[in-house]
């Protein structure tokens, strides 16, 4: 994908994005960038704080300001995909000149030193190779963007800012040129240039800045990491996500590629022997295929060549450090399998409303309290039990929908029956089909509901299914809200078919002798029992017990109610006589 004019990088991490097409015009045509005179600040000066959001004012000069801020990779990423440079549809030409037959070189001529690539994806970055002068040596410096470089000023500004970063640098003996590269994207805001950089460390496999940086936009996913041995991990995953979006100007060893494999197979047999392995999120065939790609890799004197291969590299490394990330690797409580919580957040006490209308639910909330906590533990959703969820609750709603449809299909030729619709709408059987039919439609309704908002979100949304999980989760009781509306549909599909039986029943025994009647009442007895007794056998301990529980818990509420109602009635009195 093309990158937009300027890559905007945030002055604080938590803001949006600067719309750079505000300002893209007005630099390109109007306002050229000023570019200050560059002397080296004395050791013990260093930039200077200005603000409270993490800006370093390096220079100032009259007419123009220049700062600079850190950024990520993963804020390089969200910036190319979502800032992207509209192609515009007032010209279009569609000339071929004769005799085109060579590569077609660029319209306007690259800055001196500069260098152009096209991702696999499409979209282009530039890199920059020049020296910095440090204590009397020249040191070779290589620079990386995304900014578009149409403006001379845009690409002098980069370079500018990546010799002061680089001079600063290489004050800290453990700074190595050579083995560092630079990455930088400007924003304009005003006056204000602000470059957003990290360096790149290849040999340590991390990103790193020259001051304190906020992480909380790449280690908000663990909210409560303090280790900086953990937060190393997640820095590796950068590095990846980095060689990822600049894989030409990134070197990988064939050892990496090994690593890779072994990874690989031991996820393989991890997912093999368990079914909520913390590995990664792929499933087995994805692994499969993965390992089968991998093998055909094009490696040259012991490294990898193609800037495809090193994409497909980076983003499997970048998956499986981050998913180490996620789970504590290497830490004390690290998370053995995807069901298993590091916080102790079990959510195992339910509430007064759960044990309540459970039994009204026939249980059903229980089951999918139990399946929703498998899948959101620790603020974190799985794509693949995501995935798996969405497709068996999918189903789920299908069936109903479809038992529904045939149960109010069935409540109107019912109703049909003279006997039983006599006009007046009095009968106790046609009170039961009419509350029959009204459940029905409740069940379709939902179902319905259901399905559009999982197909709307996809299985593979679950960023955005996390917030929403995020935002409903309660702090002691976990995902019951959640649970009891995706027990909805089941609930009044069951009780439409309770009060049909009702209105079945009350229609057959109405005005029946003796001799039909028996016979029906001993075959309804009987499936009623054979019901209870099936429920009883493949039910579990558990679900007995929850359900016993919820029955104890509905009945003491009913008991209680008198005497919360003079209670309330009490108090009433008592404030408005107050009152008078």
């Amino acid at each position: 994908m093309t990158s937009t004019y300027t890559k905007s990088i945030c002055i604080r991490n938590q803001l949006p994005p600067l719309d750079t097409m505000k300002h893209r015009d007005s630099l390109a045509t109007s306002t050229p960038l000023h570019l200050p005179t560059f002397h080296q600040p004395r050791l013990e000066s260093g930039p200077m704080l200005v603000n409270e959001f993490g800006v370093y004012n390096v220079i100032t000069f009259p007419d123009q300001h220049l700062a600079i801020c850190t950024l990520s990779a993963e804020k390089v990423q969200k910036e190319r995909y979502d800032k992207r440079k509209p192609i515009l549809k007032s010209a279009r030409n569609y000339n071929i000149p004769f005799m085109t037959m060579s590569p077609v070189e660029p319209q306007r001529p690259l800055p001196l030193g500069w260098q152009v690539y096209i991702h696999p994806e499409g979209c282009l970055y530039y890199c920059y190779d020049g020296v910095v002068n440090s204590d009397g040596c020249l040191k070779k410096i290589h620079v990386t963007t995304q900014a578009d470089l149409v403006n001379d000023r845009v690409a002098e500004t980069i370079e500018n800012i990546a010799k002061f970063l680089y001079g600063h640098a290489c004050r800290y003996p453990s700074f190595l040129v050579n083995a560092v590269d630079l990455v930088l994207e400007l924003k304009i805001v005003g006056e204000t240039v602000t470059g957003g950089y990290y360096f790149v460390h290849h040999e340590n496999r991390c990103l790193f800045w020259l001051h304190d940086f906020d992480g909380s936009e790449i280690l908000q996913e663990c909210c409560w990491t303090t280790e900086l041995s953990h937060k190393q991990i997640e820095l590796e995953a950068q590095y990846w996500r980095h060689v990822d979006l600049f894989p030409h100007t990134s070197a990988l060893h064939s050892q990496i590629l090994r690593q890779l494999q072994q990874i690989i197979r031991f996820a393989i047999s991890d997912c093999m022997t368990s079914e909520v392995s913390a590995v990664c999120a792929f499933s087995i065939d994805v692994l499969k295929n993965t390992l089968d790609l991998i093998k055909d890799v094009d490696v040259e004197n012991d490294w990898i060549q193609s800037a495809h291969d090193k994409c497909l590299i980076a983003r499997m490394m970048n998956h499986f450090r981050h998913c180490q990330y996620l789970n504590y690797h290497g830490q004390r409580g690290a998370r053995l399998s995807r069901d298993q919580t590091v916080h102790g957040d079990s959510y195992e006490k339910r509430s007064v409303m759960m044990k309540c209308l459970a039994p009204l639910l026939f249980n059903a909330p229980y089951e999918h309290i139990h399946s929703l906590h498998k899948l959101y533990v620790d603020s974190i959703v799985n794509q693949l039990d995501w995935r798996t969820f969405v497709q068996k609750l999918n189903a789920e709603m299908q069936a109903f929908n479809l038992l529904a449809t045939v149960l109010l299909s069935v409540n109107v030729g019912f109703l049909t029956i003279q006997s039983v619709d006599n006009g007046r709408g009095q009968s106790l059987s046609q009170v039961a089909s009419y509350v029959s039919v009204i459940s029905s439609f409740g069940s379709m309704l939902l179902g319905v509901n259901i399905a559009r908002q999982s197909y709307t979100q996809g299985p593979d949304m679950v960023n955005n299914v996390q917030a929403h999980l995020q935002s409903l989760v309660h702090p002691t009781h976990g995902l019951e809200t959640l649970a009891i509306v995706y027990s909805l549909p089941y609930a009044l599909l069951m009780w439409g078919m309770i009060f049909f039986v009702l209105a079945f029943f009350t229609e057959c025994f109405r005005h029946s002798s003796v001799v039909p009647s028996v016979p029906v009442s001993v075959m309804a007895l009987t499936v009623l029992v054979l019901v209870g007794w099936s429920y009883h056998t493949l039910g579990d301990s558990v679900g007995r017990g929850q359900l016993s529980g919820s029955v104890l818990v509905a009945v003491k509420w009913v008991k209680d109610l008198p005497r919360w109602i003079l209670a309330g009635t009490g108090r009433f009195r008592v404030s408005a006589s107050e009152t008078e």
